[in-house]
């Protein structure tokens, strides 16, 4: 996920500190690096928070089947925590539910997004699972 600069405390304190800390079933790596939004490619389709420098976290985690429900209730917890506070972290690889989630997570890149769906899959046959498009 990306984090916004100016946000990264809050985020530390919510979910490293609130969150992972406390549920005590982590397993693997956290990576926290700070980027430049200069850096990327206002064309790709990739998201990025709406502030020049961001942090890119990832939650590399190591485990058995066993965990898996754990983790999967945790990073929801984690989404949550940052909807309900505001952050405004973008999620790298996104599994929205909705297409009005998909139109909150692209923002303000939604009508270029339409746009070139239009163009380049008019028929509408690429990724109908994922529910981006209705």
């Amino acid at each position: 996920m990306f984090v916004p600069k100016s946000r990264i405390a809050d985020f530390d304190e919510g979910v490293f500190k609130g969150i992972i800390l406390k549920q005590n079933i982590t397993a693997g790596l956290a990576i926290v690096y700070p980027t430049n939004k200069s850096k990327w490619d206002d064309n790709m389709s990739a998201v990025t928070p709406n502030e020049e420098i961001f942090y890119v976290v990832s939650l590399l985690r190591t485990t058995g089947f066993d965990k898996l429900e754990e983790f999967q209730i945790q990073n929801q917890q984690i989404l949550q925590f940052c909807k309900d506070v505001g952050i405004g972290m973008k999620q790298y690889l996104p599994q929205m539910k909705t297409h009005e989630e998909w139109v909150e997570q692209f923002g303000h890149k939604w009508e270029v997004f339409e746009k070139r769906k239009a163009q380049f899959d008019p028929n509408k046959i690429l990724s109908p699972g994922q529910g981006i498009f209705n």
